[in-house]
């Protein structure tokens, strides 16, 4: 048995999640980052999967622009604070400019492996035609399930060695669009082997059973009866102590100012001062493009995520020029401390 998926990515524009749930989606795999910078669409689509209750992962799209370090923590930092259902994606099809195969195997491990000392356990997204040029047979890529892409009609796919099992498949890259909910005419079509208890269990959603679904029942009404005692006694007491101040108050005489005093106006807010160039800044925005220059005409290179902090340079009409990424941020999504 198999259960069909979608993924996604800027290239699919605007998505209708309902649409592609309805459309038999169980799951939809949505692109996060690339290098160091997010997806355009990330945010957006992310929000989406989760109003519709689509199980959904991240995946990011491998290329060798950047430091692995810096591109595999970007990512990791990605999925720390927008936490999916699914194991996380390393898309690997990208090849170096150098045809260097042994160097992009060493990239990916790396990658890979940063990601795991930070507590994840990516699957690998790639083809059997690509891994035989920039793959090889070692069993240590074993340790992470297996996304092949093959495009066919048949009942299964072929996939590169050393694997001797897919977990999911990309079957078509010629989906109807309209049918899935997306802008674009076409869009990516997998399939996940297994049924949804499986594909939960992949996720880590483990359903209770019978019995304690019977003992959480049996808990909840004792804890309701409890609640309803302990609100019949504070019924009582306030009931009590109603009666008590009604009392004292009867034999209390009360005589008001006839002119009294006026109140001092409360004092004006004092302006906060503007940082000075040299602070520190807190992203305050899901995700924030960082820019080559101040202004929003300038090209993104690189992404700040919520709670990143970084160093401030300069500050230039509303923009804010950083160490680390190197580049600009609008100030209005920064917070300076």
């Amino acid at each position: 048995m198999t259960l069909t998926g979608i993924d996604i990515s800027k290239w699919n524009g605007e998505w209708n999640a309902n649409k592609a749930k309805s459309a038999g989606a169980s799951f939809v795999f949505i692109k996060a980052s690339q290098a160091a910078y997010i997806d355009p669409k990330f945010l957006a689509n992310w929000k989406i999967a989760k109003d519709a209750k689509l199980m959904q992962g991240a995946y990011h799209y491998m290329d060798y622009t950047r430091p692995v370090r810096e591109s595999a923590n970007f990512y990791a930092t990605i999925l720390e604070n927008y936490p999916g259902e699914l194991p996380p994606i390393v898309d690997y099809e990208q090849s170096r400019n150098d045809g260097n195969s042994s160097a992009a195997r060493a990239y990916l491990r790396e990658f890979l492996e940063i990601l795991r000392s930070r507590g994840h356990k990516p699957i690998i997204y790639t083809s059997s035609g690509f891994w035989s040029k920039y793959g090889d047979k070692n069993t240590y890529w074993t340790e992470f399930p297996l996304w092949v892409a093959y495009y066919t009609t048949a009942s299964k796919p072929a996939f590169p060695q050393p694997w001797t099992k897919w977990t999911f498949w990309q079957y078509s890259s010629k989906g109807k669009g309209s049918t899935y909910g997306t802008q674009s005419y076409n869009v990516d079509l997998n399939r996940f082997i297994g049924n949804l208890e499986d594909l939960e269990k992949l996720a880590g959603i483990r359903r209770p059973s019978l019995v304690e679904l019977e003992n959480r029942i049996i808990s909840l009404e004792q804890r309701a009866l409890t609640i309803e005692q302990r609100i019949g006694t504070v019924e009582q007491n306030l009931t009590a102590l109603k009666n008590t101040v009604s009392s004292l108050a009867a034999q209390i005489p009360v005589s008001l100012p006839q002119n009294p005093a006026p109140q001092n106006p409360a004092p004006a807010p004092i302006p906060v001062p503007t940082p000075a160039p040299g602070v520190t800044a807190i992203c305050m925005a899901l995700g924030l493009n960082v820019r080559s220059g101040p202004g929003a005409s300038y090209p993104v290179f690189g992404g700040l995520v919520s709670g990143q902090r970084v160093q401030v340079l300069e500050r230039q009409n509303g923009w804010a020029r950083f160490e680390s990424p190197a580049g600009w941020s609008s100030e209005q999504y920064l917070k300076f401390v």
